[in-house]
């Protein structure tokens, strides 16, 4: 995935995770070894980005748990929890100082569309 998005004309991804940072090491050593990350345990990236916490219908509500279900059919399955479970993730497109693609998720499981990245990355 990180070698596909430079491919693709994307810039390689950033993470930022809830977790700390050993589990987030620990996270990343196993499925993305060349990610790079910053763990924010106490959400002031989140909260910079807009990133809000989520409500009990955002994190486990019909939608999150159709999409959780989708995301298991596919042979991805939920991990223990490491950080702030109910924090509402989100996808950017950064070049310098212009956020050029913002996406702030509604719920757990709405994820942007990656056609709407590339578009905005200038790669579509």
């Amino acid at each position: 995935m990180l070698r596909a998005a430079g491919q693709a004309g994307l810039p390689a991804p950033m993470f930022v995770h809830p977790a700390s940072v050993e589990d987030g090491d620990k996270f990343f050593s196993r499925r993305a070894p060349d990610a790079r990350a910053i763990a924010d345990p106490e959400g002031v990236l989140f909260a910079g980005l807009g990133l809000r916490r989520g409500t009990l219908r955002q994190v486990l509500g019909p939608k999150v748990l159709w999409r959780s279900f989708v995301a298991l059919l596919k042979g991805n399955f939920v991990g223990r929890p490491t950080g702030n479970e109910t924090q509402l993730p989100g996808a950017f497109l950064v070049r310098g100082q212009e956020i050029r693609f913002a996406h702030r998720a509604r719920h757990a499981g709405d994820h942007p569309e990656l056609d709407a990245i590339l578009a905005a990355a200038g790669a579509k």
